[in-house]
């Protein structure tokens, strides 16, 4: 859905394209010049650049989460019949844009947004907006913009609409622009999440912002499809880059970058200046692609504070990693054993407060606790070193298998160690 026009009318505007501005494929070749060409590359499936996130803990927390990409019948249904509609309410927001039908247009921006011009008014406003302000390329002053900017924020979605926002920074002139159409970025080695790379891999859209802070306050929005090039692609048009590029990728360590992110130019309009504060640009020196911790910031929102279990996903991971874990012990023919006269819905939920208890959760688990479940399996089955061995492995697996970070993994086993005693009666 895009933006209302009084954030439009300030440069705050949706990035979506135009009818007339969509194409269906990049240009096969590269000129540097003003043609609006670029490098012929192939589609890449590096798994690498998928999100690194992990989808089975991401899955219980939002699983109750609302898609807001998909409507039922129903859920139209009960829309229309709220009482007491309002005006300008999101339920009659919804509810017309679904079932309006956009007239035919030559204007920028999405059908969503000219809906609710119409809707709330604003249509003139946003005319002169588009009139005025907004390309579907790069004019000469926004070439010479762009070419003195030292940092960007980049916005992607996923398939589903989800989003990221990050910034990229660098030295005046790391945004090459290569026509009145194209421009590039390097991607210097990072956390290693490739959370926008992924995105593009899914959806080959992108939503660029530079501001300039500290000279003229104004900003400019760069809205278009994406490609990700390696080093290797780029290489082969050698004759087509400037020589600044092609030094660039031949820099040794961290320094040089891992890859490229080109854009082709759909929608470009300025942010305005009257909101940007004016600031003073000091000296800081940067160490780029460093790993040192106080050059990063190290730990400034002191996350390391916040005990283990909220930091693994609190209630939702402890169901997630329980239900794995319980799959796997009672698969196991060293320690399936020990619970097959064993309520599993009684015992799952006294696994959860016991990981809740373990790694710092809101729940109460003594010493004296430990040893009296665990005594009768001790005396029965003759509970030993071996089977606390055994589940610490499954553990172990399980935590692997749930993408738990290192480090969260070797202070969890840690705790878990720690209780070997206690559990075995010692």
């Amino acid at each position: 859905m895009g933006k209302s026009n009084s954030e439009k009318n300030s440069g705050n505007k949706s990035g979506k394209n135009s009818q007339k501005q969509k194409t269906q494929a990049l240009p096969e070749t590269v000129d540097v010049s003003e043609e609006h060409q670029i490098l012929k590359t192939t589609d890449t499936q590096d798994n690498t650049l998928t999100k690194s996130k992990n989808f089975a803990l991401k899955f219980a927390i939002f699983k109750d989460k609302l898609k807001t990409n998909t409507y039922s019948q129903q859920n139209n249904s009960s829309l229309k019949a709220t009482p007491d509609n309002q005006t300008n309410s999101v339920s009659d927001e919804i509810s017309d844009l679904q079932t309006t039908t956009p007239k035919p247009t030559l204007t920028p921006g999405s059908d969503s947004e000219h809906l609710l011009q119409e809707k709330w008014g604003a249509r003139d406003r946003a005319l002169n907006f588009y009139d005025r302000q907004v390309l579907d390329f790069l004019a000469p002053k926004m070439r010479e913009f762009i070419a003195r900017q030292e940092f960007l924020f980049v916005a992607t979605a996923d398939r589903n609409g989800e989003c990221d926002c990050t910034s990229k920074f660098g030295n005046p002139g790391f945004i090459r622009v290569l026509s009145n159409k194209y421009l590039m970025y390097p991607e210097y080695r990072g956390n290693g999440v490739f959370a926008n790379s992924g995105n593009m891999t899914e959806n080959p859209h992108i939503a660029l912002l530079m501001i300039d802070f500290t000279k003229d306050t104004v900003g400019l929005h760069v809205n278009g499809k994406v490609k990700i090039i390696s080093n290797d692609e780029l290489l082969q048009y050698t004759d087509k880059l400037t020589q600044d590029v092609i030094e660039e990728i031949h820099l040794e360590g961290k320094k040089c970058p891992e890859r490229w992110i080109m854009i082709e130019v759909e929608e470009a309009y300025i942010q305005c200046s009257k909101h940007i504060p004016l600031m003073k640009k000091l000296d800081k020196k940067i160490d780029w692609g460093t790993d040192n911790m106080a050059a990063k910031g190290g730990d400034y929102f002191q996350l390391m504070d916040i005990p283990l279990y909220d930091r693994v996903g609190g209630d939702k991971a402890m169901e997630v990693c329980v239900d794995l874990f319980y799959q796997k012990i009672l698969q196991d023919d060293l320690v399936s054993h020990f619970f097959q006269d064993t309520d599993m819905v009684s015992q799952r939920l006294k696994q959860k407060s016991f990981l809740a208890m373990a790694f710092g959760g809101p729940y109460q688990y003594s010493d004296l606790d430990l040893r009296a479940v665990h005594k009768p399996l001790q005396e029965k089955y003759g509970l030993s070193d071996e089977h606390f061995n055994r589940v610490l492995d499954i553990f172990r697996e399980t935590l692997i298998e749930l993408n738990i970070s290192t480090n969260e993994l070797q202070r969890m086993m840690e705790i878990m160690e720690s209780l070997r005693d206690t559990i075995l009666n010692r």
